[in-house]
Formats: C-alpha cells, sequence, structure tokens
C-alpha cells in the first residue's frame, strides 16, 4: 500500500501489474480524514468511481472494463474536478464527496493506492499543479439591493483607454431568468486591473434598447479611436442577435447601430463571444462566438460550437466557411457537450482561447435527484483558429471546490483575459461574482508543466 498527502491540484499516474487470479486495485484519490473519501475501485470487469459516506458506499459512475493487468491508471483533480484514466477507459467527476449535498473537496487529501495479493504497482508519481490556484476574493462583488447588479456581475469585455481599464460586465437584477432578470450593461474601472470600481449606472439597459436583457461579450477601440462594443439581446425567451453600439469615451453615452442585429446565428441559441481587431490584410475583426449546433446524428449531442465570423466595419460580417471551427476536447467528459469560446488573445504565432466546458450528470440519491450542469474553464490554443490543441490538465481554471464560504468553489465560467507587462489577467465569474487569477505568459504558454514538484512514490 502506498500513502501520500498532497495540497490542491495534482496529477497521480502509476501502473498495477501481476498475474493474480482476481486482480483489483484500489486508488482514494480525495480524502477528508474524517467522513468521505472517493476512489476508484478497479477489477477485469469494469472501473467504478466510488463515493464513501460514513462507511456506505455508493457507485457514482461506472467506466468500461480495463481488461486484465497490467492497468496504466491516472488520475488528474483540478479543483473540484476529477478526470480518470484507466487504459483505454476515461472518466469525469465534480465534487465526488459529496458536493450536491454540501460536502466539498479537502484542500489536503491524502492519496492511497493498494494492490490485491499478487499485484505490483510500479512507476508511480505524483505532481503538484500549483498553476492558476488563487484564494482570493471577487474584484468587484454584487450590489446593493435595487440597483443594476444587485443579483449578477459577470465580466464581459475589457479594453484599455488612455491608461485606464474599462470592463463592460453584464449585470442582473434579481428575478427568474435563468439566475436573474433585467440585465443591462454595467462598467467598471481601474488604474491597475486588480481594484475595480463599478460604476454607479448603466451605460444602456433594457428600458433603453429592444430586449430585456443585453449580453455584452466583446469591445474593441477603432482606428478612429471610437469604442465599440458588441453584445446580445434577448426578449426572453427569444434570443435577438448580435448588435453594435458606438461611442466616443468608454464610459459612453452610446448609440446603438439603427441596422441592428449585425449579425444573427442560424438555431435559437447564441450569446458568448469574444471580439478582437487584428488588422489583417483580408479582414480587420475576429468574431468568434458560441451558437447552438444541432447534429445529425443521434450519437453526437446537440451544444453549443464555436464559430469565426470577419468583418472590416463591424457591420458586415462573413463566415468562415469551415464553421464550426471549435468543439469540444472529449467525445463524454468534462467538456463533452457545450463548448463556448469566451476570451481570444494572439500571443506570438498563436491564439490562445479561454472557454467554458460543459457536461452533466446526475448524482445519486434516486428520484430526488437532479441533473448537474458542470460549467468550468478551459484552454485551448491554435495557429489559425482551424486546428486546435487542447490544454493537456484541462479544465484550466476550476472552481476550488473547497467549501460554501468560497465565491468560486463550485463553478467557473465567462473568462477574460487581458495581457499587460508579461501577465495574463484572467477574470471571470463564481457566484455570479467577478473573479480574477493572474499568471505570468511565459507559464501560459508553456504546456509541460504547471511549475510543481514531482514525487515518486514507487
Amino acid at each position: 500500500m502506498l500513502t501520500h498527502q498532497v495540497a490542491g491540484s495534482y496529477d497521480l499516474g502509476l501502473t498495477v501489474a501481476g498475474d493474480a487470479s482476481t486482480p483489483r486495485a484500489e486508488v482514494v484519490f480525495s480524502d477528508d480524514g474524517a467522513r468521505a473519501r472517493a476512489y476508484l475501485a478497479i477489477d477485469s470487469g469494469c472501473t467504478h468511481i466510488i463515493r464513501e459516506l460514513d462507511g456506505a458506499a455508493t457507485i457514482l459512475k461506472t467506466l468500461t472494463g480495463a481488461g486484465a493487468p497490467p492497468w496504466r491508471i491516472r488520475v488528474l483533480r483540478k479543483g473540484n474536478y476529477y478526470r480518470v484514466w484507466v487504459n483505454d477507459s476515461t472518466g469525469w467527476v465534480r465534487g465526488p464527496l459529496g458536493e450536491w449535498e454540501g460536502i466539498y473537496e479537502p484542500w489536503e487529501s491524502r492519496i492511497t493506492i493498494e494492490g490485491s495479493e499478487g499485484t505490483e504497482i510500479h512507476d508511480c508519481t505524483v505532481t503538484s499543479l500549483p498553476w492558476l490556484q488563487a484564494f482570493t476574493e471577487p474584484v468587484i462583488r454584487r450590489g446593493p439591493a435595487g440597483g443594476h447588479y444587485e443579483e449578477q456581475v459577470i465580466p464581459g469585455a475589457v479594453i484599455e483607454f488612455d491608461g485606464r481599464f474599462y470592463m463592460y460586465c453584464m449585470a442582473g437584477m434579481r428575478g427568474t431568468q435563468e439566475g436573474s432578470s433585467h440585465r443591462s450593461i454595467g462598467v467598471a474601472v481601474s488604474d491597475d486591473l486588480e481594484s475595480w470600481q463599478m460604476q454607479p449606472d448603466p451605460i444602456f439597459t433594457h428600458a433603453d434598447f429592444p430586449g430585456d436583457n443585453l449580453y455584452p461579450n466583446g469591445a474593441v477601440v477603432t482606428p478612429e479611436g471610437k469604442v465599440a462594443i458588441l453584445f446580445c439581446a434577448q426578449q426572453f425567451p427569444e434570443w435577438l442577435g448580435f448588435m453594435l453600439a458606438t461611442a466616443d469615451h468608454p464610459l459612453g453615452p452610446f448609440t446603438p447601430y439603427a441596422g441592428n442585429p449585425v449579425y444573427k446565428h442560424f438555431t435559437i441559441f447564441a450569446h458568448e463571444f469574444d471580439l478582437v481587431r487584428v488588422d489583417h490584410p483580408d479582414y480587420r475583426y475576429v468574431f468568434f462566438y458560441s451558437g447552438d449546433t444541432p447534429w445529425p446524428t443521434p450519437d453526437i449531442a446537440r451544444g453549443d460550437r464555436g464559430y469565426v465570423l470577419y468583418s472590416d466595419d463591424l457591420i458586415h460580417w462573413r463566415e468562415d466557411p469551415g464553421n464550426p471551427l471549435f468543439g469540444p476536447q472529449t467525445p463524454d467528459n468534462w467538456d463533452a457537450i457545450h463548448v463556448r469560446p469566451r476570451s481570444l488573445t494572439r500571443i506570438g504565432d498563436r491564439w490562445y482561447l479561454w472557454y467554458e466546458g460543459c457536461n452533466v450528470w446526475t448524482p445519486p440519491g434516486g428520484e430526488s435527484s437532479s441533473p448537474v450542469w458542470c460549467d468550468t474553464v478551459g484552454l485551448a490554443r491554435s495557429p489559425d483558429l482551424v486546428n486546435w490543441e487542447y490544454y493537456p490538465r484541462n479544465p484550466a481554471l476550476p472552481a476550488l471546490g473547497t467549501g460554501a464560504d468560497r465565491f468560486d468553489h463550485t463553478w467557473t465560467g465567462w473568462p477574460r483575459m487581458l495581457v499587460k507587462d508579461g501577465v495574463g489577467y484572467v477574470f471571470y465569474t463564481g457566484d455570479a461574482q467577478v473573479g480574477l487569477r493572474q499568471i505570468p505568459i511565459d507559464q501560459l504558454t508553456d504546456w509541460s508543466g504547471e511549475g510543481g514538484t514531482t514525487i515518486r512514490l514507487a
């Protein structure tokens, strides 16, 4: 038996070999030292992901059979997400100790590995993954009761203008339309990207524009020095398309384009995106958005995919003939149903994309259990927006999963990065507030590791 205490996220790899008559292995990957633990139970027939609470075991998920040893096993913990591999079988689970019941993951956990008689454990290493982990407070919190961001304040777009920074946020009031209602476009101002002052009034609201919900996601400074915001409008539940408004200053006043919408997706749903000014010889702007995509075969789930458009004037858009150009990293794992492009940045000879990944599962509990939609943040990169390489330890920016006192304990989303002086300032939402994690760009672009240490256990 092997044991090891580890803090935070980690990557565990090992091989179980031997010629036991009834081979079996158990890998405990989360253990609070008191009531609960989660583990892999592996034999020749199948692999179970199991939660044990107060001595009672419950199967959370079952993977296809691993066959006879040797078993090549990997467990990747990223915040409250766990991804597992046993030979060619893969699986995932979020908050396995019982997040759905208010039992959260320990920050420090004991890994325990044990094989049945006749098996041997080889090549066992564990690597700590400190990348993008931070116990911080929101940089923008929800506002006072009755205000335009009393229920939600979620990052949309960030620009730099005359040495100051402006963040356009989706600001929501209390209501029942998927978390809030009467969403408007608010703006926060900063001199250092760390301290933000939310302005008391939105730049415009549902009262100023058709649609009762407005979702800002892209903003650029045009060659003429104007500020252009691209946003989605919704007359709940109908999506009205992508809208354009411009102003001489980031605080407005903004004038909506008279011919809105400037583009509308071909199916019912699309509202998450980024807008980048590139000044390419063939186009000035790239618009990368998330669009609902029905697939022609029943074995591929309907879901959000990434579409690329090009424009010279923000009004007339050309579709990339290969659309959709961005899909899930996995066929049945953490991001298998929805992928939503959120933040596109050119660094060197590659595009780096922060995106939301989403899948769904139903925790145990019989008829009382409801499906849980699991959103988190992944990372991918591409030389051409067509051929994508996914970060090998996705999800790259998960929720910490450590307790209800954390604003980002359960899910993360809406990532938005601005690069300044060699640092990537990555804004995101947790519990409908704005968080910030920072990463040096040389770490962001080096995918060989996360700056942690590797310990060999066997």
